[in-house]
């Protein structure tokens, strides 16, 4: 699975080289460099000029809050860096190796590995209201569901479900953490290069075999595919083909799969993240793009599902 990443990320880096792509319909919302001052992001380069390809050598994730407030997990530098209206502050963190953030009713959820786990804080003063131990192996994406309800891929081996302390793995890999609260979604690979079969699975005290929704059909081969999260309680996938490698695509999914909405953005260069662009917590797309020489950008859309 980490090879196939690896070989995900070449390629779509290769596109964005070959099709040099510019921030259409977007705005810029905060700009930095790199380095370990409160208003830079921790970055460890592979080589010189050459931007991360692996966990935990840049950022781990991002989010915004209800207020607008960017949050950052700085993962070289063990901290949460936070921006709005030009001010920048930081939270300190006694965990490594962070990855994904999540804003959540008023609190900030960061996946940790050193040790292991899903640290609570409390932006308001800076503190970790608890550790929540969870042995990790190739942890992606983390979705909070309640303050005692997680999702957390595992990427190649399934879904985590933490829930009220207890810990079950759900055997279905193709299952991602999104959700509308009464089911799980994810995206199962086909064999037929242009379509994807869109999956759920209820949320029940027993687990519960996926069902297929839907099936999607791009109308071209299918470079990259994931789910991105909920909006109007439907799930929304994000999509790159090969037809048009230099955008990245949200479709707003209804009955059987059927696309409702699509907002195309521009796909940036960027580091270890499982996409360019976020639908984050406050309902917007948010797009991360960083370079070695000149640091990193996060734009928001103008498009709005």
């Amino acid at each position: 699975m980490k090879l196939y990443r690896r070989f995900l990320t070449v390629i779509l880096l290769m596109f964005v080289t070959i099709l040099p792509v510019t921030a259409e319909n977007t705005t810029l919302v905060c700009q930095g460099s790199w380095g370990k001052e409160v208003n830079q992001l921790g970055v460890t380069f592979p080589a010189p000029g050459v931007m991360p390809t692996a966990p935990y050598q840049c950022i781990g994730g991002y989010d915004v809050d209800a207020n607008g407030m960017l949050w950052f997990s700085d993962s070289v530098n063990s901290q949460l860096k936070s921006f709005k209206d030009k001010n920048w502050a930081y939270i300190m963190l006694n965990f490594g190796r962070l990855g994904d953030l999540v804003c959540f009713n008023k609190r900030l959820y960061v996946l940790t590995r050193e040790p292991d786990g899903i640290a609570v804080v409390n932006p308001e003063n800076g503190k970790v209201e608890k550790h929540i131990k969870i042995d990790l192996k190739n942890p992606g994406r983390l979705k909070v569901v309640s303050d005692s309800h997680f999702l957390l891929e595992e990427q190649g081996v399934g879904l985590i479900m933490y829930k009220n302390d207890k810990i079950v793995m759900h055997p279905a890999v193709a299952l991602e953490p999104v959700t509308d609260g009464k089911r799980i979604f994810g995206v199962q690979y086909n064999l037929e290069k242009d379509s994807r079969s869109i999956i759920a699975a209820e949320i029940a005290d027993e687990l519960q075999e996926p069902e297929m929704l839907g099936l999607y059909e791009a109308g071209d081969t299918i470079v990259f595919i994931k789910t991105a999260g909920i909006n109007a309680d439907k799930p929304v996938i994000m999509l790159v083909t090969a037809l048009q490698p230099a955008v990245i695509k949200f479709i707003r999914l209804g009955e059987a799969a059927s696309p409702e909405k699509t907002i195309s953005l521009p796909l940036f260069e960027t580091s270890f993240l499982p996409a360019s662009w976020k639908l984050c917590s406050d309902g917007n797309l948010y797009g991360f793009a960083g370079s070695a020489s000149e640091g990193f950008k996060v734009f928001r859309s103008d498009l709005a599902f």
